[in-house]
């Protein structure tokens, strides 16, 4: 089958993943996946330490990027917010994701990742600035591991469901966004039971998934290279 470099190929699987059949695609053939991010445009390699606001502020961009990718209308598109204070849902419509950290302890660095906390900062490495030519700065880390929570909010109970499974998606099929970003491990760690709670008679239905976040924080120390300086002042005979 010839095909030109602007025609698009689908390979026909079957169950035992080989190829049964070979087809062109038609010229309006366009592949649609939300999940399918543009790193150049969104996402820039990481030049900064990950804190945990910048960890949320990326979560927020991974939201607002699928949405726009699925042709959502903006003022149509699910917010995320901090889970504290609280606030009315008549400020978010039918639907709000609200986030907040659930744990935050010295990283546990057993193989199964339960226990031998590392709680003092090791060394990372060394840098010499040219601001301070007489200084060593010796940057060391630790690490520290967190579960954060993210709780889909809903006036349904449907609702609430389909936005929890899309968002556990999203998220495991983008975590290594945030490994760009600077975590050393960013994986799903379990949904909690559903709920609801009823605020001026009105139910709301929430589906709280948490997530296992680690990464490095970093402290710097200086030390001068140039410690004690002797000064030996010779008077020399003067000549006439």
């Amino acid at each position: 089958m010839t095909r030109n470099n602007d025609q698009i190929l689908i390979n026909v699987v079957d169950s035992h993943g080989r190829i049964s059949n070979e087809m062109i695609a038609p010229e309006e053939f366009v592949i649609r996946n939300p999940y399918n991010i543009n790193l150049d445009r969104v996402f820039l390699q990481n030049t900064e330490p990950l804190t945990l606001d910048r960890f949320f502020s990326t979560a927020q961009t991974l939201l607002n990027d699928s949405q726009y990718r699925e042709g959502v209308a903006e003022d149509s598109r699910v917010q995320m917010v901090e889970e504290y204070p609280p606030e009315s849902m008549d400020a978010y419509g039918t639907e709000v994701i609200t986030f907040k950290v659930i744990e935050r302890k010295p990283g546990m660095m057993s193989s199964k990742g339960t226990n031998r906390p590392q709680r003092k900062a090791t060394y990372s490495h060394q840098e010499i600035r040219p601001n301070a030519p007489n200084k060593i700065i010796t940057v060391e880390s630790r690490p520290v591991d967190h579960v954060v929570e993210f709780n889909c909010w809903a006036t349904t109970n449907k609702l609430a469901n389909k936005r929890a499974l899309w968002l556990e998606k999203l998220f495991i099929n983008s975590a290594f966004v945030f490994e760009l970003k600077g975590a050393e491990r960013f994986f799903w760690k379990e949904r909690l039971t559903d709920t609801y709670t009823t605020v001026n008679g009105q139910r709301i239905f929430s589906r709280p998934l948490r997530f296992f976040l680690r990464f490095r924080e970093f402290d710097a120390k200086a030390y001068s290279i140039i410690r004690q300086i002797l000064v030996d002042i010779k008077l020399l005979p003067i000549t006439t």
